[in-house]
């Protein structure tokens, strides 16, 4: 067995995106019922929770337009209509993704990580795994929440600030100084955070595979991890965030044109399929990225 998982850590080294695309749809076709089980009682809440988001979007467009009204009135500058909708996604979706998903993706985790050492999978005792990791998990998602908000703070403080500063001084318009900041500092933040959501999703794999490294050290771990293959991640990232994004694009769009009543499920399959991909995804990855460090 030490042989064979060998053999597969080495083969996993010399991946690039790819193959690591390929090996994720292998892993996956070798064993598609637990991972179709896992993706349908564990996963499927939070795409129900953002059809339910949706749901409240289009029927109920009060809201996103208190949202903007609010945010004008305690910053002096009107939230796009995008944004506003976001933060309700991220409210509704919020209890579903701290819970179900991360139980999801733990199971994931063990999942692949039984396959790659030959142990035989059962269902039963994934669903028992995962939940003791929750916690973990947990913990980890914490941190990494802790993070993005510190970089939205800051991020939101500079757009209230500078703008205001600017037109004290003359420089320029309130509203112009604003675009002026947000066009300046919009990319760093966006490097920033697209570094910190891939850094978390190793981060995640590390909590469950290692007993003992979880929260703001397994962080500190996934990042130093990563080194020599950060380009992978970010081109990982970028394929996962489409494929949300397309998924996320057909809800919003049946929910403009009428969604028939067997759409809402096949929508929330594609979207909890995703997320397994993802998660597979970011294994195989942790697991090039430990070879790597071995070699």
């Amino acid at each position: 067995m030490a042989r064979r998982t060998a053999q597969v850590l080495d083969s996993i080294y010399l991946m690039n995106t790819t193959q690591m695309f390929k090996e994720s749809i292998r892993v996956i076709l070798l064993h598609p019922t637990q991972f179709h089980s896992i993706s349908i009682f564990l996963f499927s809440p939070l795409p129900i929770s953002l059809f339910i988001s949706y749901l409240f979007i289009h029927h109920f467009p009060n809201i996103p337009s208190s949202t903007i009204s609010l945010t004008h009135n305690l910053f002096g500058f009107p939230l796009p209509e995008l944004l506003s909708q976001t933060m309700i996604h991220i409210i509704i979706c919020f209890p579903s993704s701290i819970t179900f998903s991360l139980l999801g993706r733990a199971a994931i985790v063990q999942a692949v990580s039984d396959i790659y050492n030959g142990i035989n999978l059962d269902g039963r005792r994934l669903f028992m795994r995962s939940g003791l990791t929750w916690i973990k998990l947990l913990y980890t998602t914490f941190w990494e929440y802790l993070i993005v908000f510190v970089l939205l703070g800051v991020f939101a403080l500079n757009l209230v600030i500078l703008p205001k500063m600017f037109h004290s001084f003359g420089i320029c318009s309130e509203t112009l100084g604003f675009w002026g900041v947000l066009g300046v500092l919009g990319i760093p933040f966006c490097v920033a955070f697209a570094h910190v959501m891939v850094v978390g999703n190793l981060a995640r794999v590390l909590s469950v595979l290692e007993g003992n490294c979880y929260g703001f050290e397994s962080l500190l771990k996934a990042k130093t991890l990563m080194e020599g293959r950060r380009q992978t991640a970010l081109v990982m990232a970028l394929l996962s965030n489409i494929g949300y994004r397309l998924v996320e694009s057909l809800f919003d769009f049946r929910m403009c044109k009428g969604i028939n009543l067997w759409e809402g499920p096949l929508l929330v399959s594609m979207y909890s399929s995703v997320l397994v991909f993802d998660t597979v995804m970011n294994v195989v990855f942790c697991y090039a990225c430990k070879s790597f460090n071995d070699q």
